[in-house]
């Protein structure tokens, strides 16, 4: 099961679509203050991650500045994937896209979408929580957008704090982040030796992560 995800994995992260498009301000790329994989975890439940490659013309293609795309795998079949892109800028050919807009044009048809609460520090964040099919193979995926001190869920958001923040601060960059797991057991069972049903089992990534990417990515405005 888990091949059958990564195989698709470059394409369905980085896959053209309909973006968020700037139309006020002039933002010039913000670069990063620290590598991305400073904000990966060195293992997860034991598994060191394993990068996954992302062809060169994809990666033009997509206009990220920078990228993690990483499987912490748990035993021989079972793993839990993580891609980051990070958009310096999201002008010109360099704009954000959502995954479900980018995932299903890679086969996979959503079967279930909501926003959900995890908590991160103690605190309540809101992330998107989707599950999608591709025949006999179903992957439940977990989203966000991350940048300039917030973290934000609605792609509605997301486009008006990106167009407020390019008209006042002259800045929009963000960053995408999201995790998969393969139900390959269903939704029900926990995953490897984790003990984790595959909610919880994401949900625990995404805790180990929040915080240490805001220390990869720009300071925010004013700060």
């Amino acid at each position: 099961m888990f091949d059958v995800v990564a195989k698709f994995l470059p394409a369905g992260a980085l896959a053209a679509g309909t973006a968020v498009t700037l139309l006020v301000g002039t933002p010039k790329p913000t670069p990063l203050r620290a590598p991305l994989t400073d904000a990966l975890p060195a293992t997860f439940y034991g598994a060191a991650p394993t990068p996954i490659a992302i062809g060169d013309d994809e990666v033009a293609k997509s206009g990220v500045s920078d990228y993690i795309n990483r499987v912490y795998m748990l035993n021989a079949d079972e793993g839990i994937s993580l891609y980051i892109g990070y958009h310096a800028t999201q002008q010109g050919d360099k704009r954000m896209h959502s995954p479900t807009l980018c995932l299903p044009g890679s086969g996979w048809t959503p079967i279930g979408e909501q926003v959900v609460t995890i908590p991160v520090a103690n605190k309540p964040v809101s992330v998107n929580r989707f599950i999608l099919q591709n025949g006999g193979n179903r992957i439940l995926v977990y989203y966000w957008f991350q940048g300039r001190g917030r973290l934000t869920a609605g792609q509605g958001d997301l486009k008006l704090n990106a167009m407020r923040d390019a008209l006042f601060t002259h800045r929009d960059e963000e960053a995408l982040v999201r995790i998969i797991v393969p139900l390959a057991k269903g939704d029900s069972t926990p995953v490897a030796s984790t003990g984790l049903v595959p909610d919880s089992l994401a949900a625990k990534l995404a805790e180990a992560i929040i915080e240490p990417l805001n220390k990869s990515l720009p300071a925010p405005p004013g700060a």
